[in-house]
């Protein structure tokens, strides 16, 4: 009776197989590896994109105005205001009547016009006509025999005018000398000097004249000019 267990002529076992075809078996670790590979790198990434997702924005809440209490919405849905801008003016002075006016008139009518203290000065010269023709008297050198001294003659008036310019002096001042031209000087009771033309009016001129002396004394004991006193020093 033939043994079933026993092996058939031509068949291989199982280890002979393996031990003749060596890349089947690398191929079939090469495989699982993969697999291995793949399910390690899909299981690591879905964590990942979990923690990667931003969390969600909280939610807005906008605020609401309360209603008004006692303010009724106008057609056009706006609120209006009335203002009221209260102004206070300054109380008008009672205008005087015109019969108080006419009887404060009357009674001052001095206070219509100016006193006469304040109006201009009216100055006369020596012929009596309005202006000022004026005579400064002045010693501008001196020594122990003589002495210079000018006269300066101003014409303030608005016309031209004649002058003539009396010096008296005590009995030291002997003779004078007029350095000035277009001048004369006589002797009468005093020193006279007159100009050979009258001066214009606005215009003024500069007489020198020197004199001698015995002893000491500059100063005239008057000084006219046209009549009028004229200033010393």
């Amino acid at each position: 009776m033939n043994d079933r267990t026993a092996a058939r002529p031509g068949a291989r076992s199982a280890p002979a197989v393996l031990t003749s075809v060596p890349w089947l078996v690398v191929l079939v670790g090469v495989g699982l590896l993969a697999t291995l590979l793949v399910v390690a790198m899909l299981s690591f990434r879905g964590p990942e994109h979990r923690a990667a997702a931003p969390p969600p924005a909280p939610p807005l809440y906008l605020p609401t105005l309360p209603p008004a209490a006692s303010a009724s919405p106008s057609p056009a849905g706006r609120e209006e205001v009335a203002t009221t801008v209260v102004t206070s003016s300054p109380p008008a002075s009672p205008s005087p009547s015109p019969s108080a006016a006419s009887s404060s008139a009357s009674a001052s009518p001095s206070a219509a016009r100016p006193s006469a203290s304040a109006e201009a000065p009216v100055v006369l010269d020596a012929a009596g006509s309005s202006g000022t023709l004026s005579a400064r008297y002045q010693v501008v050198a001196t020594d122990r025999d003589s002495f210079d001294a000018q006269l300066r003659l101003d014409n303030g008036s608005g016309q031209a005018q004649e002058w003539q310019v009396e010096l008296a002096f005590a009995g030291n001042v002997k003779t004078a000398t007029v350095l000035s031209p277009g001048i004369s000087v006589t002797v009468g009771g005093g020193y006279v000097l007159r100009g050979a033309s009258a001066l214009a009016a606005g215009q003024s001129t500069t007489v020198t004249v020197r004199f001698l002396r015995n002893g000491a004394g500059d100063q005239p004991g008057r000084c006219t000019v046209n009549g009028a006193a004229c200033t010393i020093g």
